[in-house]
């Protein structure tokens, strides 16, 4: 029986330089996926996206960012919290 690894979840994070909001959001995501390693589970790829580099973009999220996705599903946006983001991840 052949073992095959489950894929990883792709995260997708709107989010702009300079947006504090963006860059605790960016920690919080380092510590999930540092947890996530501690324990043995898989961990995720992150893609960043800055929303200033395509207008319908800017247009979407200028006003919500950090938006946070897990596999095309909005998880949290703005003000987020660790308590938003682990129970995605099963933490």
């Amino acid at each position: 029986m052949e073992h095959t690894e489950t894929p990883k979840d792709h995260v997708i994070m709107y989010t702009k330089v300079g947006c504090h909001l963006c860059e605790e959001a960016r920690e919080l995501l380092d510590e999930i996926a540092e947890t996530l390693e501690k324990q043995e589970l898989q961990s995720f790829d992150l893609t960043e996206i800055d929303i200033r580099n395509d207008m319908s973009t800017y247009e979407s999220y200028r006003y919500r960012i950090p938006v946070v996705l897990i596999n095309g599903t909005v998880i949290a946006e703005g003000r987020i919290e660790y308590e938003n983001l682990a129970p995605a991840f099963q933490l």
